[in-house]
């Protein structure tokens, strides 16, 4: 029975010999789910509780939160894509396989030869959302979506490269439309005819889609 159960229960000495590796195996880190704790936007670090804990003693104990945690966002050719993180978002955790403190510092080669491997304290976010409580069951299946997580705010892009500008369910392309059939019936009445109200509504709508 693999494990490590420890030596009382290891009478097998093929099994002793198998549980060595998976002994080691247990050190190494590789990818965990995390949960913000908080974020500073001017270093695009984070302080990160990961999702992972062990029993020792008989208890239950969870993983120390990690300081200073480099989140990776897409980023290129003198362009980002910043999302701000809020506390209680879920962020994926992967471990170096060295350690990070002097890449992390001056933008230099890794140690090869020396110091931590695989540790939990060498680890960077990437935002992500993985449990089934924060599914977004909303999103729109025709198009790319970037903005609100409920899919009804946001930028919009369909396969065809149309695209849409939308803020609780009203378009920003209706908007412009609404304002030029106000303009045309106005120019074409021969009635007076006050445009004011109707205005200031479209100008209303226009405000609350455009970013303060």
């Amino acid at each position: 029975m693999a494990g490590h159960q420890g030596t009382s229960t290891r009478r097998d000495t093929n099994e002793f010999l198998a549980a060595l590796p998976e002994a080691e195996r247990a050190d190494i880190n590789t990818m965990a789910m995390g949960e913000v704790v908080s974020y500073d936007p001017k270093t695009q670090t984070a302080v990160v509780q990961p999702r992972l804990s062990t029993i020792v003693g008989g208890e239950t104990v969870r993983a120390p939160e990690l300081q200073s945690v480099p989140v990776m966002y897409p980023r290129a050719g003198g362009l980002v894509l910043h999302k701000p993180l809020k506390k209680g978002d879920e962020v994926e955790l992967r471990f170096s396989q060295r350690s990070l403190d002097q890449s992390a510092d001056d933008g230099s080669d890794q140690p090869g030869n020396r110091g931590r491997m695989h540790h939990i304290s060498d680890a960077v976010a990437s935002p992500s959302s993985y449990s089934k409580g924060k599914q977004l069951a909303n999103l729109p299946a025709d198009r790319m979506h970037f903005g609100s997580e409920d899919g009804k705010s946001g930028f919009q892009v369909k396969e065809d490269g149309s695209f849409d500008l939308v803020r609780n369910g009203d378009s920003l392309w209706k908007v412009i439309e609404d304002l030029a059939s106000a303009f045309r019936d106005h120019m074409n009445n021969n009635t007076p005819n006050d445009k004011k109200a109707e205005a200031q509504a479209i100008l209303d709508r226009v405000a609350k889609i455009k970013a303060t």
